[in-house]
């Protein structure tokens, strides 16, 4: 009902504060369509201030992240992703002997939670690692590559 008395004088710019807060799923989801739709058709700026990043991902294509009344980025959703890391996760029966291995094969690797943590490889050098391990008698779990979200992203621009 707000956004409608919001759209009365047309308006060329709205303003919404946690547009998709408080709503159930399906609530969610024609809130997200409703301002899509609006954006699309009429030409109308949406502005959204929210801290639910998972609602900001589905919606937006500009982002502007603002810190104790710093702008520490501002720019399109892609160039924000183009921050995230990514990583590949090894989990095995030894990390230790793992790691032994991963660093004679020149891999960048290090131990957390028992499981083995390098940066992002490429398919044959995760394949020819996954033989590896098999063949030095270590019991290979799981495999899976990490990315990080919004919020480790939002994460990491404001904790410096």
């Amino acid at each position: 009902l707000s956004i409608a008395v919001a759209l009365l004088h047309q308006p060329s710019l709205l303003i919404l504060d946690e547009p998709t807060n408080g709503l159930d799923p399906n609530g969610m989801l024609a809130i997200r369509e409703l301002l899509k739709k609006l954006n699309q058709e009429t030409g109308i700026t949406i502005l959204i201030s929210s801290h639910l990043l998972a609602e900001i991902d589905k919606l937006v294509t500009h982002v502007g992240i603002i810190n104790k009344g710093q702008l520490l980025f501002q720019g399109t959703l892609a160039d924000l992703k183009e921050q995230q890391t990514v990583s590949m996760v090894f989990e095995t029966n030894n990390a230790d002997q793992a790691l032994k291995l991963f660093r004679a094969n020149s891999i960048q690797a290090r131990v957390i939670d028992g499981k083995v943590i390098t940066p992002a490889l490429s398919k044959g050098c995760v394949a020819r690692l996954n033989q590896q391990l098999v063949a030095h008698g270590l019991d290979v779990y799981e495999i899976s590559l990490v990315k990080n979200d919004l919020e480790a992203i939002f994460m990491n621009l404001t904790s410096h």
